[in-house]
This record gives structure tokens, sequence and C-alpha cells, in this order.
């Protein structure tokens, strides 16, 4: 396999790891703030983690492409608010299991986009990836049961809007990472999808509890440490190579819940995530096919 995808697929997998922290993070929280607050704090994430490493800024002059820069703070704005808006209202594992949606549409997209092909073994990856992820989750999203009454129209569809939105800007983030240092991209961003969800945010937002104050600073880290994760493997492999990566994070949920709280997992999860890493091992091995 080739050096680069292995670098490209380890940093897809630390960000897998920090987004989900971070999600884990914004259903805490969701009970305690409103949703577009925590999108702006999101958002911000790359903004503190930039100002730490403030010789950041001193790259901005290396700026390329700004139009794609604007492109993928639209995309990642709305995919942002409608992404914590729905961890915070809307039982995890649905949508869990609707983002594998993003998985799928990142391939197509990078084609049309991108003008990046895949073979239909990387399509046969992505598809297993993606019933691996179902599988996983089936126990909990069978007990979700028939939606609310309550739920309106617009939460039906706010899932396919983050799912589209989301893969959008992944594609975003592939093509800048071929031009902009990673460290640029992430500060742009953080500078312009926090400016996009202030404005919304400012008419809901409330003093956060000081007790959450940690939770809340770690949540924006965590984001923008994963973002940051994303354009570094972008770097080195297309998204629509690395897709199925992103549903790495289901196994490694469950390694982790049975390491820190003894929680055995159920045979349909051992199968799904079975199912999940074996996608992941194909898209090496699709990989190492076509180096040859």
């Amino acid at each position: 396999m080739p050096r680069a995808t292995i670098t490209g697929a380890l940093w897809i997998i630390a960000s897998a790891l920090a987004f989900m922290a971070a999600n884990i993070a914004i259903r805490h929280l969701g009970a305690k703030l409103p949703p577009l607050e925590m999108a702006m704090f999101r958002s911000a994430g790359g903004l503190i983690m930039v100002l730490v490493a403030w010789r950041a800024f001193l790259r901005l002059r290396q700026l390329r492409d700004p139009h794609i820069h604007l492109v993928r703070a639209v995309v990642g704005a709305v995919s942002l608010m409608a992404l914590v808006h729905s961890y915070a209202t809307l039982p995890v594992a649905l949508v869990t299991a609707f983002m594998y949606v993003r998985a799928a549409l990142v391939v197509p997209m990078a084609r049309l986009f991108l003008g990046e092909r895949v073979g239909p073994d990387v399509w046969a990856a992505v598809g297993l990836g993606i019933a691996g992820g179902v599988v996983a989750l089936w126990p909990r999203l069978a007990a979700i049961g028939t939606p609310a009454a309550e739920w309106e129209v617009w939460e039906a569809l706010i899932l396919p809007l983050a799912a589209i939105a989301g893969a959008g800007s992944h594609i975003c983030m592939r093509r800048l990472a071929l031009t902009n240092p990673p460290s640029v991209v992430v500060a742009v961003s953080a500078i312009l999808v926090t400016a996009f969800v202030a404005v919304p945010a400012s008419s809901v937002a409330i003093e956060p509890p000081a007790a959450d104050i940690p939770l809340l600073v770690s949540m924006a880290l965590l984001s923008g440490l994963a973002q940051w994760f994303t354009v570094r493997g972008y770097r080195y492999a297309s998204p629509a190579r690395l897709a199925p990566l992103s549903l790495i994070d289901v196994p490694i949920a469950l390694v982790a819940g049975y390491l820190l709280f003894g929680e055995v997992p159920g045979s349909m999860q051992a199968v799904g995530s079975g199912m999940i890493i074996g996608a992941a091992l194909y898209v090496f091995r699709a990989e190492r096919s076509d180096s040859r």
C-alpha cells in the first residue's frame, strides 16, 4: 500500500475519533444550551486552536482559492447547524446512521467536482461500511419506534440537508488541502463559519453554566482538531478513497466501551463492526492493487 494512503488513513481515523468525542459532548450539553449556540462554539474551536498556534495567522497571506474557502464556509455552516441540532434533539443512533449517507455521497461528488474517479471496489467498500454501521446500530434504531408526533416537517429534512452539505464540505476540504496549508484552511473556515453561525445564534444564546464551560471548550477544541486532521488526511488521498474510514468510530466506540466501562458488545454490534473494519481493509487492498 502506498505510504501516502496509509498516512491519509491515519489522519482520517484520528479525525473520526475527535468528532466522536465532540459529538458526545454535544449530546451532554444539548439539554442545557441552544443548538445554535453550540454550533457557534464548535465552529470557533478551530479559531481557538489556531490562536494557540499563532504562527498560523502569519500564513494567511498564502491563501489560495478564496472562492472555494467561501463555498466551504457556507456548506460547512449549514452542515454544522443541521448536525448539531440533530444530535441535540434527535436520537443519536438515528443521526449517526443517517450521516453514513455522507460517505456514499462523497464518492460521486469527488468525481463530479474534483474529477477523482474510484473503481467499483471502493464503491463496494463504501456500501459494506454503511451496511455494517446500520447493522451495529440496529438494536438502538429498532428501539426508536415511530417519530414523535411533535416532530415538524423540517426536522425530517434536516438530516438529509446535513448529509449533503457535509459531503460538499469534505469535497471543498480536499480541494483546499491541495493548495493551502492545513492551518490556513482551519483558520479561514473558523473565522467565516463562526461569523455565519453567530448571527442566528445571537438571538438564542444564553450564558453557559460555569460547570459546563470546560466541556464546552473541550468540544470546541476537539472539533477544531478534527477539521485539521481531516485536511491533513486529504492532502494525501481523495475523500472518495478514504470514505469508509469515516465509519471507523463505531468499532472504536465499542472497544472503548468495553475497556472503560465493561460494556460487552452484542452480536449485531460485533458483526457490524467487523463489516466496517473489513470495508477499511478493502480500501487498502484496492489501493495496493491500483498501485501495481
